[in-house]
């Protein structure tokens, strides 16, 4: 069924606080996935629906969004961000996608547990999920 050595998971990080709280994670020589890649934005409220879908069309296993959460400092963007999550966990299941590959959460500055503990369980969700579709159990 496959390890987590071959999954790609996207994680997209704010520049103020869950990238500062990968950088910990990387200082601290704490280990995850290799097939792990991050994006570094301001907020991830600057992708549109459509780019999530295109990420699970390109191969993409799961994605996680490290937003700021209510210390966002751009107005009104997390509540933004959370209705289109909304939407695309949607448009997720319409096209016969696991809503558990995609993942909002806030991440600090300083949580390598946290960190570390959505990578681990994206990588659960992603083995579900495959087992799932292949009728098997993970």
């Amino acid at each position: 069924m496959g390890d987590h050595n071959n999954m790609k998971i996207l994680l997209i990080t704010t520049m103020i606080s869950s990238y500062p709280g990968a950088n910990t994670v990387g200082q601290a020589h704490l280990h995850y996935s290799p097939g792990t890649y991050i994006i570094r934005v301001p907020d991830p409220v600057v992708f549109p629906e459509s780019f999530y879908m295109r990420c699970y069309e390109k191969g993409i296993d799961g994605i996680i969004i490290m937003s700021s959460g209510s210390d966002c400092p751009y107005e009104g963007a997390y509540r933004r961000l959370s209705e289109r999550v909304a939407r695309v966990y949607v448009q997720m299941k319409e096209n016969g996608i696991d809503p558990s590959r995609l993942k909002l959460t806030t991440i600090c500055t300083v949580c390598k547990a946290a960190f570390l503990k959505e990578i681990n369980e994206m990588q659960k969700n992603i083995l579900q999920a495959r087992a799932d579709k292949e009728g098997v159990a993970a």
